[in-house]
């Protein structure tokens, strides 16, 4: 070894050095080049109330006072289904059809999100999942998949959470499915929850329609299940006991102290509901509703003071009745307010985990609505600082749990306000009740031993709670007073009292100001309301009676009305008759009625008013009177359509839609005769006309019947009209008929596809692409291929059949000519003077640097075998020599057969264009948007 360093030429030592430091350089840049695509480290826990809704909003809460706000840069990306939070706050994560979404919050505070880049995942096992539960330690969550293995059973596998992780080929984190973690339910789940400690989860399986049972359905059952954090397997599933009950309904207490679960005997025809306690309490409760009594749905407000049960019974229809729930005995007692009014279902409403709201949604699906609930009747009242305006909040609530703020030992209380002002009420009258959150934020139980108003006022001044007392609530626990101001008859002016709350915390007894103004109701008087007002009345002919029409007159006052007349005057008072029932004095909240009808003497429009003269303050009350009257010759037809205007909604391009029929009567004098029915407008290629007027004519008072769909060939807005010509006098008649199309395809990249490629001459670019077909769209499309660069040759289907909800996978494939693609090039030898030269030149020199060899003085140090190789190839040097000086000697060879020139695609960037073509149901050809590929050549 020795001598072989020593025999290194200088030149070999400084290639190794370069060599050397190269690597380190490559070394080096590759791991900048990993750092560049890692993803961030995960953020803190998210440090304020926060509600996600799967529609994309994001909202700022506040628990003391329900108002939401949103969120900077609110909405996001919208969720499949309710998104479930990580308990380190850098995740959510979102049931979706056959896999699970995966989002990173990129902003701890605001709660911004976007979904991960290899997004979504899914397993062999779990390809339908149901609910997503995590646990304390952040390593895991478990998915609750709606079939397993068996017929009839569902399963459960959890997965493990990778912030960055390889199983995701672009770099960001994944979900991984924990290897032999699949578990087997014992029947499909109809309920799932989880509780805000994380620690474990809650299944609710129904009836396995595979039971050999057929006595009674294989009854329902409850998994508490949870995940190891150290091995990820799931723990605490138990095998089913056939029971006489059926799984029908389920809810958890918002803040988990318990659960409820709804069941049906099957044999004696009756519904149960048990109350049982989370963390191994027990059966808490149960109650036995009616007969024929099922509860269908079940639902638990905020504060956990109430239960509602949406029974159906087979003889009438589904009332929300109301329990309340007693924590300390675990009793369930139906309210005497109960049933719920207005409603005939679980009331839509997500109960907020650490305050006592309540929320929903308005109409139009961008606001929020806060509910608290009446301690005493268990009804819902809206806060008065609701609706909230928020873009796209309208979907499922899931609710962040900020970091606790509890103390390090001890009990300690915790008021969401001091004071409380009720403003100027109404003696006799009530205020909206007004809440106090009274919560447990220290490390040890808070007991709450008595809830009372005191001071001078306090009887104005009425208190409702959910808080039990005497009772303890745990640490993060909480429960709501409820104040209302009830001024009496002789509380005028200034009103104040204290709420006092004593417990085992430091400061007891917590107070709060309340405060109001009683004011003095005015008089009693009358008031007037009028229904309906103004009064129209629809067209008529000239000579003819309307129907009639009768106004009610209502004393909304709260002293007696006294009516003095009731006159009919105005323009056209001789076109109205009217019938006055009422006269005389008339109690609060009691009515009388006018009756009129129209019978037009004159065309046109006509009109006249009503005067009521009365002792309410704003006599005399006015009420306009209108309506049309048309002419109609004796000796004339009128055509009189049943609509004129048909709006057929969104279909998709190359569907469609149901039939709408316009009725044709003749409603004139004489016989109709009707010479053509025919579209019209801007786009009568989209709508299809059948036209059931065709047995002209029409005697008076017949009727026919045009038939029109919605057939679009093109995309967006599409209007056209039907135009009806005949002998009416305001022929032609014109039916406006509106629609919008939606494209029959979309065409985009598969998942980890793309639109454009970069390659070099001779490879081969490959585009994976997918056609997803509108709703409601089946049929073949066909594909054209043009743009393809010189050289380059297009490989890809020329048809492609879709059907409904199905995306159809495209793969567009582009060889190109090149240098990678070129076979081999032989020439023949021939004279070329000066490539000999080139050669003569290098073999010149490497005879040089044998011969300095042989007569260096230091040869001798060379091992025998290597100087005669050396001298070996010194000869062989020599030979070659003689060889190519005799090859210069003015001698050729005789040409190589010539070859042809290979393409070679040019660099360049090309646009592939491809064209989808199609045809409608009737054969009309679709108009389809072309699609393009962008193919890049270095």
């Amino acid at each position: 070894m020795a001598q072989t360093r020593e025999f290194l030429l200088p030149s070999h030592k400084f290639l190794h050095s370069c060599a050397t430091k190269y690597l380190k350089i490559l070394i080096i840049l590759a791991v900048l080049a990993s750092a560049a695509t890692s993803v961030p480290s995960a953020r803190a826990q998210l440090q304020q109330p926060l509600v996600f809704s799967s529609a994309g909003a994001v909202a700022s809460r506040n628990d003391q006072t329900g108002a939401l706000t949103p969120v900077v840069g609110s909405p996001f990306a919208p969720a499949n289904q309710s998104l479930v939070i990580d308990v380190q706050g850098r995740f959510l994560f979102a049931i979706g059809t056959s896999s699970i979404h995966m989002f990173q919050i990129t902003n701890s505070t605001t709660g911004a999100y976007q979904e991960v880049p290899c997004s979504p995942f899914a397993s062999s096992t779990t390809d339908q999942p149901a609910f997503i539960a995590v646990e304390p330690s952040g390593k895991y969550l478990a998915v609750v998949n709606r079939v397993g293995q068996n017929p009839g059973d569902g399963s459960v596998e959890t997965f493990a959470i990778s912030p960055s992780s390889t199983a995701c080929t672009l770099g960001g984190p994944a979900l991984t499915p924990v290897p032999g973690s699949a578990t087997e339910l014992d029947s499909t789940a109809i309920g799932f929850s989880q509780p805000p400690d994380n620690k474990n989860f809650l299944v609710f399986m129904g009836p396995n329609p595979q039971s050999k049972n057929t006595t009674v359905d294989q009854g329902s059952e409850f998994q508490t299940l949870s995940i190891d954090p150290l091995s990820g397997f799931i723990t605490g599933l138990q095998s089913n006991a056939a029971q006489p009950q059926r799984g029908l309904s389920f809810a958890m207490d918002p803040q988990g102290r318990y659960y409820v679960t709804g069941t049906r005997d099957n044999l004696l025809e009756f519904g149960v509901i048990q109350l049982l306690g989370i963390g191994g309490d027990g059966l808490f409760g149960n109650v036995q509703l009616p007969l024929h009594n099922f509860p269908d749905g079940l639902w638990i407000d905020s504060t956990g003071a109430f239960l509602y049960v949406a029974t159906s019974d087979l003889q009438n229809p589904v009332v929300v009745n109301i329990y309340s729930v007693n924590l300390q005995t675990g009793r369930l007692t139906a309210t005497s307010s109960s049933p719920l009014p207005g409603f005939t279902s679980v009331p839509p409403y997500y109960a907020d985990p650490t305050g006592s709201f309540n929320y929903g949604f308005g109409a139009d699906q961008n606001t929020a609505i806060a509910f608290t609930v009446d301690p005493q009747t268990g009804y819902f009242v809206q806060s008065s600082n609701s609706p909230f305006s928020i873009p796209q909040i309208a979907g499922s609530l899931t609710f962040s749990i900020p970091p606790g703020q509890q103390g390090i030992s001890g009990p300690s209380a915790s008021l969401s306000a001091t004071n409380l002002s009720f403003g100027a009420i109404q003696t006799g009258a009530s205020s909206t009740p007004q809440t106090v959150t009274l919560t447990s934020n220290g490390g040890e139980a808070l007991s709450v031993n008595s809830i009372s108003l005191s001071g001078a006022d306090s009887t104005q001044f009425l208190e409702t709670d959910t808080c039990q007392t005497p009772s303890a609530l745990q640490p993060t626990k909480f429960c709501s007073i409820n104040i209302t101001f009830t001024p009496s008859a002789s509380a005028t002016g200034s009103q104040q009292a204290v709420l006092s709350i004593t417990d085992n915390a430091p400061g007891s007894p917590q107070s709060v100001t309340v405060s109001g103004t009683g004011v003095a109701p005015p008089p009693p008087a009358p008031a007037v309301t009028v229904t309906p007002d103004p009064v129209n009345f629809s067209t008529i002919n000239q000579g003819t009676t309307s129907n009639p029409i009768s106004v009610t007159v209502t004393n909304s006052g709260n002293a007696a009305l006294h009516i003095s007349s009731v006159t009919l005057g105005g323009n056209n008072p001789g076109d109205f008759t009217m019938t006055n029932a009422c006269s005389g004095p008339y109690a609060p909240s009691a009515n009388c009625a006018i009756t009129l009808t129209f019978v037009p003497v004159a065309a046109g429009q006509r009109s006249a008013t009503i005067s009521i003269s009365d002792d309410a303050s704003n006599s005399p009350q006015s009420i306009l009177v209108s309506g049309t009257a048309t002419t109609v010759p004796p000796t004339k037809p009128v055509v009189s359509l049943s609509a004129t205007t048909l709006a057929f909604g969104t279909v998709t391009q190359g569907a469609a839609s149901l039939s709408q029929n316009v009725t044709v009567s003749n409603t004139g004098g004489a016989p109709l005769h009707i010479s053509s029915v025919a579209l019209a407008g801007a786009s009568p290629g989209d709508f299809t006309l059948t036209n059931g007027c065709t047995a002209s004519p029409y005697a008076v008072n017949a009727t026919c019947v045009i038939s029109i769909s919605f057939a679009p060939l093109l995309t967006g807005s599409r209007v056209a009209s039907v135009v009806l010509t005949d002998d009416a006098s305001d022929s032609p008649q014109t039916i406006n008929l509106n629609g919008t199309a939606n494209p029959a395809i979309t065409v985009g990249p598969a998942p980890g596809g793309s639109t454009s490629a970069t390659i070099a001459p001779g490879q081969t670019a490959t585009y994976n692409l997918q056609i997803t077909p509108g709703p409601a769209y089946t049929g073949t499309i066909s594909l054209a291929y043009s743009g393809a660069p010189l050289g380059a040759n297009i490989h890809a289907p020329s048809t492609v059949q879709i059907s409904n909800g199905n995306a159809a996978a495209l793969t567009v494939m582009v060889t190109t000519s090149g240098k990678a693609a070129a076979p081999p090039f032989y020439f023949a030898p021939r004279s070329i003077p000066f490539s000999s030269m080139r050669v003569l030149t290098v073999l010149l020199a490497c005879a040089f640097v044998l011969l300095l060899l042989a007569l260096s003085p230091q040869r001798n140090l060379i091992p025998r075998p290597q100087r005669l190789v050396f001298n070996a190839a010194g000869a062989t040097i020599v030979i070659f020599l003689l060889l190519g000086t005799a090859g210069c000697g003015g001698g050729s060879t005789s040409p190589s057969t010539p070859q042809t020139p290979q393409v070679v695609t040019p660099q360049g960037t090309s646009t592939i264009t491809i064209t989808p073509s199609a045809m409608s149901p009737a054969g009309k050809p679709l108009q389809l948007q072309p699609i393009q590929l962008t193919l890049t050549v270095n």
